[in-house]
């Protein structure tokens, strides 16, 4: 068959797709050849293999988009909950707790260190110099796909379980105070640079929010 007549052909059955169920004897005349192991040898049954691929491709889609769905519902939940600690916190020291209890035990943060600007003094919290503050926070709320000298890593966490692989901050930002929330995990790919960071940034927001209201409540109790 010439490349104008199978042309002609494939343009005529596109024209109408029931010609070949109108003669039926054609239809089992018409095989294509083997293309491998587990394929079609007949049209009919080529062409329900490819139905069953596209319902699988189309399913796998679906399953995508509801475990998303249940993924982005579990994220609301968890905000919710630390937004509510947050308006029952009374002072400064209360908000860090729900911070790192809601990291650790909501959003599964292996790793995590509070680190300071060299104006600012919290509980439990590292200095760290101005040059390393605005390269590990400078004026983004959040950040990912952080990178960490071989003496920060020994500074920051000495002792850890396994090696760590990608890092991400969280900036705090209140009167008086300007911290960081430094998070690491062993997974190179969990605070990789092109990841999304809208909820560290929401994070970021509610606790230096709580932060503030902290401050500006109960001034005296923070006094350095």
């Amino acid at each position: 068959m010439t490349e104008d007549a199978a042309a002609q052909c494939r343009a005529y059955l596109l024209a109408h797709p029931d010609f070949l169920v109108q003669d039926p004897e054609l239809l089992q005349e018409l095989t294509l050849p083997h293309l491998g192991v587990g394929s079609a040898s007949s049209l009919l049954e080529r062409q329900i293999q490819r139905l069953r691929e596209e319902r699988e491709q189309l399913q796998r889609c679906v399953d995508h988009l509801l475990s998303q769905a249940r993924r982005h519902t579990e994220l609301a939940h968890h905000l919710s909950r630390f937004a509510v600690e947050l308006l029952t916190a009374q002072d400064r020291d209360a908000c860090l707790q729900a911070l790192r209890r809601s990291l650790r035990d909501d959003f599964a943060v292996e790793s995590l260190v509070l680190l300071v600007a060299p104006d600012t003094t919290l509980p439990d919290a590292l200095a760290i110099d101005e040059d390393s503050w605005q390269r590990l926070g400078g004026m983004a709320r959040a950040q990912a796909g952080l990178l960490l000298s071989e003496v920060e890593m020994a500074h920051f966490f000495p002792t850890p379980e396994e090696p760590l692989a990608s890092f991400a901050s969280i900036r705090l930002e209140a009167r008086a105070c300007r911290g960081l929330v430094l998070l690491a995990s062993v997974d190179p790919e969990r605070y990789s640079a092109d990841m999304g960071t809208d909820i560290l940034e929401q994070i970021s927001l509610l606790a230096s929010a709580a932060l503030e209201r902290c401050s500006i409540a109960f001034p005296a109790a923070h006094a350095e």
